[in-house]
């Protein structure tokens, strides 16, 4: 009895911990939601009284409007380009084997992993020789090399937890390398390559340092929009802007929890299919 009455106050003390890890992790993104309902002229905590003018005043702005088109303008292309680039690095990587091939996957990962400070001013000095800094292929080009490793990562591990002699007998029995890959390796890794996918258009959509080099007034992004505001008008507009960036991205996610879980279940039905 008293092992058992200890390992239930360690399961208590673990579930208050995370709940605390938790909440210190997500409340102060989650202060914005009541902000973003003000009736205040301005950002103040906690608001004076209750309101939907902002979410209003946010759908009839062109300023928002415009940003949040070219946030998606720019996110599809970003997310596209970095599933066919990482998903060929993946391959290459994984299932080539090539020598020095941790080495490599190491400096596939390193842009993601650099202060992105650092990306953007190299990118600036290098996109404006060629005139394309203000400009979308400046910043999709930008975005891609930070967010190829996102999806190179999912996809290595949907590649690693796949049977590579699946692909070898559809070799064997006549069919070549883009068959083998289009009607036995992406069906196994396509939830991989989605989750990527999604990893890759959230970061574009929410990214800040790259688009403050990369972009002009004619292509402003969202985060980039309220960076802008945040330094000359205080309106809770910023509040609302915020919130839906923030459901978006959670809806995202969300996504992208669904995609791997749904990923688990099929591996799982699949070992005891075997068995």
């Amino acid at each position: 009895m008293g092992w058992l009455a200890a390992m239930r106050v360690v399961g208590v003390l673990r579930g208050v911990f995370t709940g605390a890890a938790f909440l210190y992790l997500i409340l102060p993104t989650f202060v914005i939601v009541p902000l973003s309902f003000s009736s205040s002229l301005y950002l103040s905590f906690p608001p004076p009284g209750w309101s939907t003018r902002w979410y209003v005043a946010l759908w009839n702005s062109q300023l928002y409007s415009a940003a949040f088109l070219h946030s998606i303008l720019i996110g599809l292309p970003v997310a596209l380009l970095s599933v066919v680039l990482g998903t060929m690095l993946a391959l290459a990587l994984v299932r080539g084997r090539p020598w020095g091939s941790r080495g490599l996957s190491a400096l596939a990962i390193a842009p993601f992993l650099l202060p992105q400070i650092i990306l953007a001013i190299g990118l600036y000095s290098i996109l404006a020789k060629f005139g394309l800094t203000a400009s979308y292929t400046g910043v999709i080009v930008g975005h891609t090399i930070v967010a190829t490793p996102l999806v190179f990562i999912t996809v290595s591990a949907s590649l690693r937890s796949a049977d590579p002699t699946f692909e070898m007998a559809a070799m064997t029995l006549g069919a070549n390398g883009w068959k083998a890959f289009w009607f036995v390796t992406f069906p196994t890794i396509r939830l991989g390559v989605l989750t990527g996918g999604i990893f890759a258009f959230s970061f574009s959509f929410d990214e800040i340092i790259l688009a403050l080099f990369l972009t002009n007034t004619r292509t402003t992004t969202l985060p980039k929009q309220l960076y802008s505001e945040l330094r000359y008008n205080m309106s809770p507009t910023i509040a609302a802007a915020s919130t839906v960036i923030i459901v978006l991205s959670l809806l995202m996610l969300t996504a992208a929890a669904m995609a791997g879980r749904r990923a688990q279940r099929r591996a799982g039905a699949g070992r005891d299919m075997t068995a």
